[in-house]
């Protein structure tokens, strides 16, 4: 691979009219040999032959230039409207021609024709659409956000004003110059001679007419723009009428992307304010150098914490985490430029690429995974075959010194709607817009806006859906999508599309009924019964009476519950003996005589077991715990009640202290202590037994309450 200084070595000898032959044989397809100027010059040409594949190749690797304006020393903004999205408006910086007289500025809208195939595969020549003449020369632009109707140019100009423009006046000149009148929205003195260096638009729908600038002299001023009108809203972000001061030149302005009301501003002084235009004040202020120029800062278009600043004096590319810290920063930037940065732009389209100019007369393009560089772009044509011999034998591609002071780029910015396609400017007044699509994938995958080229989904029914790129060049249409129906099985689509039919015209419920009636197999009938059950809006209490379980009767059953003394497990022979003589102390009975209750037992019947499961099946506990206490198995109810709430817990405790405190009188004495109920304890007591009483008080009484 060679590039066009070494080809045109090889041809120093021959004659400029044999030159133009033989490149008109490398263009062709012919096979036949070139002519010769002569025999000794006809040796040479087999080995420029051989090689025109591989000099193709380096054209088409090495080479990101792809359109490029002359003698524009000029600011730029990138036009936001997706149907302008190759149009760039540059704004004079430079004064131009030759001569100590100054003619004012120029505001100039080109289309650099990217998608264009009318260029013979050569770069597109870029076409004038509108120019107007100002007064005095631009020294920021920005272009709001918005359609051809809505959007806004700005331009800070020198002398202190902020020119507003109106594209639409511009896009539809035809190439012609505009009077300032028709182009002209507004004008807003508000720097006071000192030159606008920074200009932003609010990138967010909520505010797009927002302007933030920057001067010179360091003030930072906002300006809400009502939309085309003349109406222009001045005030300071810090809520001050005479403004906010940096102490030094702002030199960029930047919007958060995520959150509408942050703004930052870089001087340099070496710092950085972060303000909160709602509460009207810097949320934080960021010492990125000390005396030394901050040229340039970006937001992460997909972090609003994260933030990137560059230096011009040497201190290079700085990540800082606004939210661990504002005084040191996250990581920086190294293995790249050897002098100061003086222009950066992080990729709206991948957060994980960033492109950045310095003074050292490079401009690289970073992998910030590996906060490495991956490429360089090259600032001519004979850059680039040192670049890419470099980069193909292992070298060092960043050394430097590629070009003239000349050469070296003050301004680089990727296209907001061109994804992979950035603008650079030099001080040799080029503007030159760069594909960098090629080089992104370096980093060893794919940039994130590169989206699959096909692909496809399989839908109910056999459908298919499939999208794909369009390979001929000739249609206008790039990607379509085709719908498809694979039918593998026809019995299937039969049985599908019966039951679409006939489940449009009944609900769920209807439906399961009837299939379920129709069904001639037992099994698959009651599959779509219980399917029916689950359409319900009860569904819990239809499936329990579909199974065989009435609520109902099962709580009616244990409530009710005696065990017949003739049946099973009635016969008595599992519950204890009564006491002698059938009464306690008191002379009471033991045993309830209405039937409703038992003896205390360590077993359960069959029956008394078949009535609590089925009342634990249905979850009614207190059905349970009263069908154990009729059944005489009173540990088994305190167990179920445990179970069963606060409110059936205390209930079932309260019956179990009644029924067995007279013929246990320590329970008395539990009771009183759980239920704090110590004073009818007392109230109650025998006066013989007053030690006890005593002991009780002291034992369980509380600390307060014991003097009483």
């Amino acid at each position: 691979e060679r590039s066009n200084a070494n080809l045109k070595h090889d041809f120093g000898n021959i004659k400029t009219t044999h030159i133009q032959r033989v490149f008109r044989y490398l263009a062709s397809d012919r096979s036949a040999p070139p002519p010769a100027a002569s025999t000794h010059h006809h040796q040479a040409l087999p080995s420029l032959h051989s090689r025109r594949s591989n000099f193709k190749s380096y054209r088409r690797n090495n080479m990101t230039k792809i359109a490029e304006l002359q003698d524009k020393g000029a600011v730029v903004a990138w036009s936001p409207i997706g149907e302008y999205a190759d149009v760039i408006a540059l704004g004079s910086k430079e004064k131009g021609g030759i001569g100590f007289d100054d003619y004012g500025g120029e505001l100039e809208l080109y289309d650099w024709n990217i998608t264009q195939n009318n260029h013979d595969g050569g770069m597109p020549e870029p076409t004038l659409l509108g120019s107007v003449k100002t007064a005095t020369r631009f020294g920021s632009l920005a272009w709001s956000k918005g359609d051809v109707s809505s959007s806004i140019l700005a331009g800070g100009m020198l002398d202190g004003t902020v020119n507003l423009y109106k594209p639409s006046a511009l896009l539809g000149a035809g190439g012609g110059k505009v009077p300032s009148d028709d182009a002209l929205l507004a004008s807003v003195q508000q720097h006071k001679g000192a030159a606008v260096s920074a200009l932003k638009f609010n990138p967010h729908a909520d505010s797009p007419n927002l302007l933030a600038t920057g001067g010179s002299t360091g003030q930072v001023w906002m300006m809400d723009i009502a939309s085309q009108t003349n109406v222009v809203d001045v005030y300071s972000p810090n809520g001050d009428e005479n403004g906010c001061n940096l102490g030094g030149e702002v030199t960029q302005v930047a919007w958060n992307s995520q959150v509408s009301h942050i703004l930052a501003s870089s001087s340099a002084n070496g710092s950085v304010v972060v303000w909160d235009l709602r509460q009207k004040k810097p949320w934080c202020e960021l010492r990125v150098e000390s005396n030394c120029p901050v040229s340039d800062i970006a937001w992460n278009p997909t972090q609003g914490l994260h933030m990137m600043t560059a230096s011009e004096g040497g201190g290079g590319l700085k990540l800082w985490d606004l939210r661990a810290s504002t005084s040191m920063p996250l990581t920086t930037l190294e293995g790249g430029h050897a002098g100061g940065v003086l222009s950066m732009d992080w990729c709206p389209h991948d957060d994980t690429l960033l492109v950045s100019c310095g003074n050292d007369n490079r401009t690289l393009l970073w992998d910030l995974y590996s906060l490495q560089p991956i490429a360089e772009i090259p600032s001519t044509d004979a850059d680039a075959s040192t670049v890419a011999q470099n980069q193909q034998t292992g070298g060092d591609f960043y050394g430097g010194g590629l070009g003239s002071s000349q050469q070296k780029r003050y301004d680089v910015s990727w296209s907001p709607c061109r994804r992979g396609v950035i603008s650079t400017c030099s001080f040799d007044r080029k503007v030159q817009a760069h594909s960098v699509i090629g080089l992104a994938t370096k980093c060893g995958r794919p940039p994130k806006w590169m989206s699959p080229a096909s692909g496809v989904s399989c839908g109910f029914g056999g459908a298919v859906v499939s999208i794909s790129n369009n390979n001929d060049a000739n249609s206008q249409q790039q990607r379509f999508v085709k719908i498809d129906t694979v039918v593998e099985h026809p019995e299937l689509v039969a049985v599908s599309e019966t039951f679409e039919s006939e489940f449009e015209e009944k609900d769920c419920i209807a439906y399961c009924h009837d299939m379920a009636t129709r069904s001639t197999d037992a099994y698959e009938s009651q599959v779509w019964s219980f399917m029916q059950i689950m359409f319900e809006t009860n569904a819990r209490e239809e499936l329990l009476s579909y199974l065989g379980f009435d609520p109902e009767k099962i709580h009616s059953a244990a409530m009710e519950f005696t065990d017949n003394e003739d049946g099973e497990g009635g016969d008595g022979s599992n519950l204890p003996s009564p006491p002698p003589g059938g009464s306690d102390d008191n002379g009471d009975a033991t045993a309830a005589t209405n039937g409703a209750s038992k003896t205390p037992s360590t077993t359960m019947s069959k029956r008394a077991e078949n009535a609590v499961q089925d009342a634990l099946l249905v979850g009614n506990f207190e059905a349970a715990v009263e069908c154990c206490f009729r059944s005489g198995n009173l540990a088994d109810a305190l167990v179920l009640a445990s179970c069963g709430g606060a409110d059936l817990w205390q209930k079932t405790q309260a019956q179990y202290f009644a029924r067995e405190a007279k013929s246990r009188p320590f329970l008395s004495l539990v009771s009183a202590v759980i239920h704090d109920r110590l004073p009818d304890l007392v109230a109650t007591s025998d006066p013989k037994k007053w030690k006890e009483t005593l002991a009780v008080l002291s034992t369980y009484g509380k600390s307060e309450e014991f003097p009483e």
